[in-house]
């Protein structure tokens, strides 16, 4: 098939992941309703007025589930093999697993950590890691990142535990920033979008990848009309955390193409860091939440709730753009830039709050 065709079987999966996706999301939240699994409106960061269902991760993991299923059937995901669909299956269902059961009867912070753990070690032992890095001096020399391998078990190092903590990066970037409603629904379909579009492109064309990401932006884009505000159903903690462990898995299954996901998902990383940061310095816990982060204190400071969401999709999406574009090092002073503008925006909002409230 030529690109043309491919392009057009992306745009396809991505319209019928959606409509399923959409359609499971009813039947996840009437399960949700009768488990009890009820975001309650209470809290500081809690803006909803009345209990909302939990549970949208289900029917976005399910249509992503029988989306892959069916692409590798039909032998439409050539170039990856079985086991790291193997790998990617049982990651996805560890963190829905995981994600439910927390938003049934919620865990300590620190015991969440263990699933999308789990998760991201069915996906190395299923043969799927970051092996090499471009460098930032010279992009067509890469620099192995596989110092140390134990065959036996198929066991390279740092290779293997870098690729832990980009995923663990990649999930906890979105399920620290899932607080406004469509948030991070959005920004798994932008990240997605992004992906799609580099594995589509002359210079890097990798058709599986792309149905990968086709299949993933629309499960989560199904469920966006339901999530948007005023949300009728939220992700919960299976849906947060599926959504960036899905980008960081497409990101390093695409050739270890980390920075475009980075590039995405910059300002919640960074604002992550930041707040966990503030945390530490105020003697609080950095498990414990708190509304400190950009979008809560954007909101606070008067910006109302859909231009919040908007200015971050925005942000993402231009992020994503520009990096499309970029070599490796302009691409390190783009995520440089990231940063500054999430800690000076960070800084802005918090002084405007202070000001209204005063």
């Amino acid at each position: 098939m030529d690109r043309l065709v491919f392009i057009i079987s992306v745009l396809v999966i991505g319209a019928l992941t959606a409509v399923l996706s959409w359609a499971l999301s009813f039947v996840s939240a009437r399960v949700a309703r009768k488990s009890g699994a009820l975001d309650q409106p209470c809290g500081e960061r809690k803006i909803h007025k009345k209990p909302i269902p939990l549970f949208g991760g289900l029917g976005i993991a399910l249509t992503f589930l029988i989306a892959v299923f069916l692409l590798f059937s039909q032998g439409l995901l050539p170039g990856i093999a079985f086991k790291q669909i193997l790998g990617l299956a049982l990651a996805v269902i560890i963190l829905l697993v995981g994600g439910l059961t927390d938003d049934r009867w919620p865990r300590p912070a620190w015991l969440q950590f263990i699933f999308p753990l789990l998760a991201g070690v069915a996906i190395i032992i299923s043969g799927t890691g970051i092996i090499q890095i471009s460098d930032p001096f010279n992009a067509n020399v890469p620099w192995s990142l596989v110092w140390w391998r134990w065959d036996a078990y198929n066991i390279s190092l740092p290779a293997d535990l870098i690729t832990l903590v980009w995923l663990m990066f990649a999930t906890y970037a979105t399920k620290l920033l899932d607080g406004l409603d469509g948030l991070v629904a959005g920004i798994a379909v932008i990240g997605t979008a992004m992906v799609g579009a580099l594995t589509l492109s002359p210079a890097y064309f990798q058709p599986s990848v792309a149905l990968l990401a086709g299949a993933a932006g629309g499960s989560f884009l199904g469920f966006l009309p339901r999530n948007t505000h005023p949300a009728k159903q939220f992700l919960g903690e299976s849906g947060s955390t599926l959504a960036g462990f899905l980008l960081g898995f497409l990101a390093i299954v695409s050739s270890a193409k980390i920075a475009i996901a980075l590039a995405v998902l910059a300002i919640p990383i960074a604002d992550a860091a930041l707040v966990v940061i503030g945390r530490l310095r105020r003697g609080a816990s950095p498990f414990h939440g708190d509304a400190s982060h950009l979008h809560f204190r954007l909101l606070r400071a008067g910006l109302p709730h859909r231009a919040v969401v908007a200015l971050l999709w925005g942000a993402a999406l231009a992020a994503g753009v520009i990096a499309l574009g970029l070599q490796t090092r302009g691409k390190i002073f783009l995520m440089a830039a990231l940063v500054a503008l999430t800690a000076l925006g960070s800084w802005l909002a918090k002084r405007r709050q202070i000001i209204k409230e005063s």
